[in-house]
């Protein structure tokens, strides 16, 4: 098991920075597994508590079904309408979603997002930590394509691409 906290002590830079990416758009690009197999795209809006990564999903929401039968999960933030600017780049993650059932975990989670967000959260639905296993940034630089990477197996790789 990953944590954000586990990534941001292995690469604490590259960690802040996607944390400002994926913090500051209102929409992210959630990746689950169908139950034929098949991927599907979900609009999502993913935020931190307590250091760590967190996603909800309406009552009935197919992308919560997805997940709480195959908890592998990838998310792309593209800071297109942010709340903040967090520079140029792409935050990419893969990992698995950790269903939250504990209500007063729950609790603590969604207070945080009310006061962090200014209104209330959906009742229901279902409440989800990321545990990362691979998170990149894109971005361009001095005319290169950088892609900064860390896994949780490999560690972090940083590559350049004219």
């Amino acid at each position: 098991m990953t944590t954000w906290h586990t990534f941001t002590d292995a690469a604490p830079d590259l960690a802040d920075r996607a944390r400002s990416i994926i913090g500051s758009t209102t929409n992210c690009v959630l990746g689950t597994i169908r139950k034929d197999g098949a991927p599907r795209l979900s609009g999502i809006d993913p935020f931190f508590v307590d250091g760590e990564l967190y996603i909800g999903s309406m009552d009935g929401a197919r992308k919560a079904h997805d997940l709480r039968r195959d908890p592998r999960m990838a998310l792309h933030g593209i800071p297109w309408e942010s709340r903040r600017d967090p520079g140029d780049a792409d935050a990419k993650l893969t990992g698995r979603a950790v269903p939250i059932t504990d209500q007063a975990d729950i609790d603590r989670v969604m207070a945080s997002f009310k006061e962090e967000r200014g209104f209330e959260p959906p009742e229901g639905g279902d409440l989800f930590r990321i545990e990362p296993e691979t998170v990149v940034l894109v971005f361009v630089e001095d005319d290169q394509l950088v892609i900064d990477r860390w896994s949780q197996t490999d560690g972090r790789n940083t590559s350049r691409r004219s």
